[in-house]
Formats: C-alpha cells, sequence, structure tokens
C-alpha cells in the first residue's frame, strides 16, 4: 500500500515512587474507556510486562482496525536515578498507521482521538511523526567513517541539530522544543523550559492561526497541520512559520 507513515507518540516522566503495574494498570482502565478507533474498549487488555534483566519492557495491543499497530514500553524503575531529569528516564508509547486510508480518519485522529490517548498516558508531551519528514530536517546522517563527534553522537546535516548536541542539549526532549510536528502536546513544565512562558501563552500566540489549538491537562496541544497529503515544503513551512511565532530558533 502506498501512502505516508504516521506514528503517535506520548511520553511520560517515569516515577521510582510509582511501580510499572501501577502505571500500567491506570493507563489500561482510561484506554478501555475510550472507543475505536485508538481506544481499548470491548479489546482484550494486555498485562504489565516483565523486564528480567532489561531496564525497558514492552507490551503490545491488537487493535481490529488493519494496519493500526500500538508498542508502550516502560522503564525499569530499579534503574531509575532519584531525580534523574532525562528523556532516558520516559515511558512512552507509540501507534503507527498509515495515510490517507478507507478506515481511520487522519484529521479526525489528530484532533479528537490522539488528545486523549496523551491524558490517558499522562504525557507531557507528545507528537506526530509524518513520515521520514523529521529525520530529514535534522538533517539525514552522514554516510562515513567519520560520522560521529567526539560524544558518539551521529554527526548530522543540520549543523544547529549538531551544535544544540555539542552544548549538551537533549534536543526535543525535557527540557527542548527543536522541531515541531503536525500534532504536538506540552505540559506546563515543558512549556517554562523550553518557550520561557505557559500553555496559556501558547494558546494565545497560535489562537486562529493553526487548526486546533487548546488547554489539555496541564498543557496545551496544538495540531500545525491535519493535511493527510502534506508534503516535506509544508513541513518546512510550518517550521519556520509557527517556530517564529512561538519565539523558537
Amino acid at each position: 500500500m502506498s501512502g505516508f507513515d504516521v506514528e503517535l507518540w506520548v511520553f511520560s516522566r517515569a516515577n521510582e515512587r510509582e511501580s510499572v503495574e501501577e502505571k500500567h494498570s491506570e493507563f489500561s482502565t482510561a484506554m478501555s474507556s475510550l472507543e475505536s478507533p485508538l481506544g481499548w474498549f470491548g479489546l482484550g487488555l494486555p498485562a504489565a510486562p516483565e523486564f528480567g534483566e532489561s531496564s525497558y519492557a514492552a507490551f503490545g495491543v491488537k487493535y481490529p482496525i488493519r494496519g493500526l499497530k500500538f508498542v508502550g514500553t516502560y522503564v525499569n524503575r530499579l534503574g531509575l536515578k532519584s531525580g534523574e531529569d532525562s528523556a532516558r528516564a520516559d515511558d512512552f508509547v507509540r501507534l503507527g498507521f498509515k495515510v490517507p486510508g478507507k478506515v481511520l480518519d487522519y484529521r479526525a485522529v489528530l484532533r479528537d482521538h490522539f488528545p486523549r490517548v496523551i491524558e490517558a498516558f499522562r504525557g507531557y508531551r507528545a507528537f506526530c511523526n509524518f513520515d521520514q519528514y523529521l529525520s530529514a530536517y535534522y538533517g539525514g546522517f552522514h554516510a562515513s567513517e567519520t560520522g560521529f563527534d567526539a560524544f558518539g553522537n551521529l554527526i548530522e546535516r543540520n549543523e544547529t541539530y549538531n551544535r544544540l548536541r555539542r552544548e549538551g542539549v537533549e534536543v526535543d526532549g525535557r527540557r527542548n522544543i527543536y522541531a515541531l510536528r503536525p500534532a504536538q502536546y506540552w505540559d506546563t513544565e515543558l512549556c517554562q523550559r523550553a518557550l520561557g512562558y505557559g500553555p496559556e501563552e501558547v494558546v494565545t500566540r497560535l489562537a486562529g492561526k493553526v487548526p486546533k489549538v487548546e488547554k489539555l491537562g496541564d498543557g496545551v496541544y496544538v495540531v500545525f497541520n491535519d493535511d493527510p497529503a502534506m508534503s516535506y515544503d509544508d513541513f518546512l513551512s510550518l517550521n519556520e512559520r509557527y517556530k517564529a511565532i512561538l519565539g523558537l530558533a
């Protein structure tokens, strides 16, 4: 099937005081109250995954919708350092599908259904990745033996991206917003850290300029582009225009 690959990602700060079993039970209960296409109402609920010797454990759900996939990943609480403030200590879930499609309404997924999953997982950041556009925006990797910097990071063709990493910035992590995607969520803490202002100001700056912007939980949810045929030029234009409005470099 031709088309574009879409991935919906939600990240939640793992907490050593909350067990994976507790987090998973709350998430599963919330998802079981949500209906199709992304909800688990009427579906068999997955058990909390076991870690063994691993730092991460994954679980899945089988949707009745052909082509819709789900994978969730938890961080092993035993390996968390007290007060660790890095995206490496995030639990996360990912949903994937192709657009355009006959079953999933892409615009409805972004505008109506994705925000409910963010709430269910208690996300602090979330986004929609559209095809390979993000990788291209970061610059793509140098395919050579010298394609690594002194810290072991892959050197990409986007010098701004490379500079941020050289400066120790965790790009698009817990303190930084670098790339804008078709849809995104940032909680209050991430807004303050990365933008210097709160969700209410994001709403004020973007109201009437994007397909959707609204307060959601402790943060703000934005749909910058809901076109299922969005081109890479549209993606570049999205970043150029809205990063300027938000005050992002």
